[in-house]
């Protein structure tokens, strides 16, 4: 009983443990503290929304498919709440915090499921502690929304194989709905979590039900977003349509990639080319589709000319650039992102290890390890295809970093495997006696 109750406590000092460091970092060096990029894009676009009514991001006069709308509308409600002053700032900041610490005890749920409680808890406190995630938690940005809301809905999902209780699935839907607000690149995820509900054994049946709910679910959440997007642009668009240019910015990443040297010349040849056309801020749909058609065919002739550059960047290089780079682009307490380089390098190594040493030892185990690797190498190949970028691995750096943990969770276990059957073979004994 005792031990049930300070595993339930667990969770309340986590998130205080993650909580402290963000205030810290916000109440040390402010409320501007910015990137002075796309934290502040997320920024501008919710004060343009609450000024006229349209999700723009590039300029307030043009409506935009530039991201899904959860961060700015997120933005907007604080900002009506509290102003655009220092102290909306802060408490924009606060609430993003509490955010981040919400996914730390989402991320101690979710390998609590996989692991044990006490092992959950060193990858939770990791990360709560972890400088790139403290920083990233601070700032305007979709990854604190991202971590906190995929956390839980990997939490959902492995409490529903369990439970195959309606709530769970609710929840699960939930989360996974919020999540695609802010990330879109987690929509396949779903085909992941169908295949492991499958691969567990979930009653045929009830899996289709559920899978029936979820989307509808999915499409209640979805519904206003498609209905925008028709009377607006009066086309169909499933969620955004700006990833093009992520993925032109990715032909221009490792060796070997075709010429022209920089995205600048790319914009240069079409606006010759396309003189009606300016980039984003005047034509954003017409200046996506060229984008699209340019990262294509670079993609097409560095495969054909270059294969062997084209497949080491891309199966090589562009993963390290993701996970062997810590990402803490504005110092914090003397720390600067370039030394965590070697303590990421490290963290990450481990980690590979302690997956393998998990996967080998942790019997009754492996579907959850396996949906933890199928879903790390998910995230990382579409990363990968598009621009690798470090700060993109910090929501899924739990599923990475876990590993270690994982691996020695599972060998202790198996090396206390016999001394718990010697128990229960004696217990009857005893009992006769």
């Amino acid at each position: 009983m005792r031990k049930a109750k300070a595993h339930s406590r667990a969770w309340m000092w986590i998130a205080a443990v993650a909580l402290v460091p963000r205030l810290l970092v916000i109440f040390t060096y402010g409320p501007h503290m910015s990137l002075h990029s796309d934290d502040a894009g997320y920024y501008r676009s919710a004060v343009w929304f609450l000024q006229s009514g349209t999700l723009s991001y590039y300029t307030p006069e043009k409506p935009t498919l530039h991201m899904m709308p959860g961060i700015t509308f997120l933005l907007a409600a604080i900002i009506a709440l509290f102003g655009q002053g220092a102290f909306g700032l802060y408490v924009g900041k606060i609430v993003f915090a509490l955010i981040g610490a919400a996914g730390v005890v989402g991320i101690y749920k979710t390998v609590g499921k996989i692991t044990s409680p006490a092992f959950a808890a060193i990858v939770a406190l990791a990360i709560a502690l972890y400088p790139p995630s403290v920083e990233i938690d601070t700032l305007f940005l979709t990854e604190p929304l991202f971590t906190a809301t995929f956390a839980w809905a990997f939490y959902y999902l492995l409490k529903l194989e369990e439970t195959k209780a309606l709530r769970d699935l609710v929840w699960l839907s939930i989360f996974f709905m919020l999540a695609m607000y802010v990330r879109p690149n987690v929509a396949l995820w779903a085909v992941i979590g169908i295949l492991y509900l499958a691969a567990k054994r979930y009653p045929r049946r009830l899996l289709v039900r559920h899978a029936g709910i979820a989307a509808a679910i999915g499409i209640a959440f979805m519904l206003p977003w498609w209905v925008r997007n028709e009377v607006v642009f009066h086309k169909f668009v499933l969620l955004t349509d700006d990833s093009w240019n992520p993925l032109l910015l990715g032909t221009f990443q490792g060796q070997g990639y075709p010429p022209p040297a920089n995205e600048g010349a790319v914009e240069h040849q079409l606006l010759r080319e396309h003189p009606n056309l300016r980039p984003q801020r005047l034509h954003e749909l017409p200046w996506f589709a060229l984008e699209k058609q340019v990262a294509i065919q670079r993609m097409r002739e560095w495969l054909k000319t270059n294969p062997q550059s084209f497949w080491h960047t891309y199966l090589w290089v562009k993963p390290q650039i993701l996970w062997l780079r810590a990402y803490l682009p504005i110092p914090i307490f003397g720390m600067k992102g370039v030394q965590l380089f070697s303590l990421q390098r490290w963290l990450v190594y481990v980690s590979i290890i302690g997956h393998a040493v998990a996967m080998v030892f942790a019997k009754g185990r492996r579907l959850q390890l396996l949906l933890v690797w199928v879903s790390l190498l998910y995230f990382t190949l579409l990363f990968c295809v598009f621009f690798a970028f470090e700060r993109y691995n910090v929501p899924i750096e739990w599923l990475m970093l876990m590993g270690a943990p994982a691996g020695l969770w599972a060998f202790v276990r198996w090396l206390l495997r016999p001394m718990a059957k010697h128990k229960r073979r004696r217990r009857p004994a005893a009992g006769r006696a």
